[in-house]
C-alpha cells in the first residue's frame, strides 16, 4: 500500500509541474524585441532599388535590381549633414 501512495504523490507532482510549464507563457508572456542586426537601419526608395542608411555609423548603401541581378553598392558615410558623402 505504501507504493501506491508514493506513485500517486509522484504523479501528482509531475502533473503540477507540467501545468506550471504549460501556463507560464499564458500568465507571463515573453516580451517581443526587434532584430538587433537591423535595429539602426532606415530604408528609402531609389530608382531601381532602395537605399539603406545605418544611423549607428552613417553608412549609406544602394541596393539595386538590374537585369535580373540584385546588387549592393557602398555610397559612402555621412560625416555631417549638408556635406557630401565621405568614402572610407
Amino acid at each position: 500500500m505504501r507504493i501506491d501512495l508514493y506513485t500517486k504523490t509522484i504523479l501528482t507532482i509531475i502533473a503540477l509541474l507540467l501545468a506550471v510549464m504549460t501556463l507560464k507563457p499564458i500568465i507571463q508572456p515573453a516580451s517581443a524585441s526587434a532584430q538587433a542586426s537591423l535595429s539602426g537601419v532606415q530604408f528609402t526608395t531609389a530608382s531601381g532599388g532602395f537605399n539603406a542608411f545605418d544611423t549607428r555609423n552613417g553608412d549609406v548603401w544602394l541596393y539595386s535590381y538590374n537585369a535580373g541581378v540584385y546588387g549592393a553598392k557602398y555610397l559612402g558615410r555621412i560625416a555631417e549633414l549638408g556635406r557630401p558623402l565621405v568614402n572610407r
